[in-house]
């Protein structure tokens, strides 16, 4: 009896703190390891920083700080234009090689453990899969470093894509207004660039020419 009621209390906590972190991470929607592609999301870091949210954000914004595009996340998608997330409850991102490599390109704690809980969650349970799933599609991708970070200079959307080695059909282009803000490349589970599906297509808002600043 002694052991029975002890699996229950144990089993009490473990349900108590997995719905604590569901809560905390987001609605839980689908199943870890079951989606289709990825979205290799790149953030155009001087956009952010002109955002109330990127002046709050001293490691990506600060006075030191000239990043170009950074690594927002590696997410898991359904064909259909939608994704999962939180799938299951995974532990606080612990200091290692991956994650290490992954801070150069990911800039934040916050950052990393929000992408971790949301995204990585539902890739795998293994923190250094998910961050060296990253690192070795930045390493193949890179980030574009010769696009300028500062200035008004502008950019046709065919030039943009050709920073990258994929075919042009494996990327879209986030915009606000006419401002660059993201670029979304697509991935297969081997990390092999494909051809986004029609509705990551359709998420594509930028006119032919956008400003980088």
């Amino acid at each position: 009896m002694g052991k029975a009621l002890a699996c229950a209390a144990l089993l009490g906590v473990l349900t108590t703190t997995t719905t604590a972190w569901a809560e905390q991470c987001g609605p839980v929607r689908g199943k870890a390891g079951a989606y289709d592609y990825y979205l290799l999301s790149l953030s155009w870091a001087p956009s952010f920083c002109a955002t109330p949210a990127g002046r709050k954000n001293p490691g990506q914004c600060g006075p030191q700080a000239s990043y170009g595009f950074v690594v927002h996340g590696l997410w898991p998608q359904y064909a259909d234009g939608r994704w999962p997330q939180c799938c299951q409850a995974v532990p606080p991102v612990k200091p290692s090689a991956a994650v290490d490599q992954a801070s150069r390109v990911m800039i934040g704690a916050r950052l990393l453990q929000h992408e971790w809980d949301k995204h990585g969650s539902c890739i795998t349970d293994r923190q250094d899969d998910y961050f060296g799933r990253i690192n070795r599609a930045v390493s193949a991708l890179g980030l574009a470093p010769d696009l300028p970070a500062g200035g008004t200079e502008r950019i046709r959307i065919t030039d943009l894509k050709r920073h990258w080695p994929v075919p042009p059909q494996s990327i879209t282009v986030q915009c606000k207004g006419k401002t660059l803000t993201e670029v979304r490349i697509c991935l297969d589970k081997a990390l092999s660039p494909l051809p986004c599906p029609m509705a990551a297509v359709k998420d594509d808002n930028c006119p032919g020419t956008v400003n980088l600043h």
